[in-house]
């Protein structure tokens, strides 16, 4: 799998919350990328203009994250020409990507719900 980093960070090192947040979010580290794999989740592909308009980024910064993407072996991108204007992108999920978005929004909500949890014991005392 890529690395986006060239060591171990302070929080990994201590062990802390923030470890665990980085060791399951790798590629969903920025926040655009989780939201690329959740527009793809319930249509299972996309155009690049869909894409771009849901996640609401610049074309660069959408183009950069797809790559990071399509390297981890979460999306394809196919390229090629369709009937109207203009070439077309189609962006396409894989069964690998399904399955780390399905992984780490649990994870996610497991973190939310013990933090919710903890929040309330606190609130009530």
């Amino acid at each position: 799998m890529p690395s986006e980093s060239g060591g171990e960070s302070s929080a990994e090192k201590e062990g802390s919350v923030s470890s665990d947040i980085n060791s399951v979010a790798g590629p969903f580290s920025i926040s655009i990328r989780l939201g690329i794999m959740i527009a793809l989740l319930g249509s299972k592909k996309a155009t690049f203009t869909e894409l771009l308009l849901a996640v609401k980024s610049p074309k660069s910064t959408l183009n950069k994250n797809l790559g990071i993407l399509e390297d981890y072996g979460f999306v394809e991108q196919r390229r090629g020409f369709a009937l109207g204007p203009g070439p077309r992108t189609i962006i396409k999920i894989t069964p690998k990507g399904e399955e780390a978005t399905a992984k780490h929004l649990e994870f996610m909500r497991a973190l939310a719900d013990k933090y919710l949890a903890s929040g309330k014991e606190t609130a009530e005392e």
